[in-house]
């Protein structure tokens, strides 16, 4: 069944935490249930029922705590980008340190949120998120930075193999915009919003347009 307008602007965003600190994740789902923009909201701190609920629920929104057991937070971030239609995700931290955070950019994570951060922020936050933008804490960009460097630091990009078009898009990209406020902002139709970005990941050889948003953020290549 086709979904009208109506439909679409009246959908409730449904959001999966797996998180191993009992208090967080309960408060946070406290904090959607209380939002108008959330429907269905499940939380565990079992990697195991995480992908049930994931499996079950085929949530748009899975927020992660990056520091479960290892390789839980992979293994549930893979999950949910192996679905029929990939949900986004969001990894939640309280530190600082660039361990394991590439990987979870190559995943195509969307967003990279402090616990640290005020409860009005992190609402809004999540919120851009399910609308479609890809978001870092101030907190964290410095450690994602080193990260990034340190993971492509033998990699050559090249800027000027981008034409102008891919460019003003990469642009938009870095400041965390969605394709479709890319194409209203650059007055360009959606898709082909979705073909530049296919063609600045080639060129440049990145593996998300997280990755892309963060090498140009660290040269200044912004708005």
């Amino acid at each position: 069944m086709l979904m009208t307008q109506a439909d679409e602007n009246s959908k409730k965003f449904c959001v999966v935490i797996v998180d191993g600190s009992p208090l967080f994740r309960e408060a946070l789902a406290q904090l959607l249930h209380e939002d108008v923009e959330f429907g269905n909201v499940a939380e565990t701190g079992d990697k195991q029922l995480g992908m049930f609920y994931i499996d079950r629920l085929q949530p748009d929104l899975v927020m992660v705590d990056m520091h479960m057991k290892k390789g839980s937070a992979i293994d549930v971030l893979r999950y949910a980008k192996n679905l029929h239609r990939p949900a986004k995700v969001v990894m939640m931290t309280d530190r600082d340190d660039s361990e394991e955070l590439m990987a979870t950019v190559q995943l195509q994570a969307e967003g990279y949120l402090s616990k640290l951060i005020e409860v009005p922020e992190l609402l809004s936050q999540i919120k851009r998120v399910c609308h479609g933008k890809v978001v870092v804490s101030n907190r964290l960009m410095g450690a994602l930075t080193r990260a990034f460097r340190e993971d492509t630091g033998e990699v050559d990009r090249d800027l000027n193999c981008l034409t102008s078009r891919e460019k003003d898009v990469l642009k938009c990209l870095s400041i965390g915009m969605s394709n479709q406020q890319t194409g209203e902002y650059l007055s360009i139709q959606l898709g082909t919003v979705k073909v530049h970005v296919k063609h600045i990941l080639k060129k440049m050889g990145f593996a998300s347009r997280t990755q892309a948003a963060l090498w140009a953020r660290d040269r200044g290549v912004t708005i």
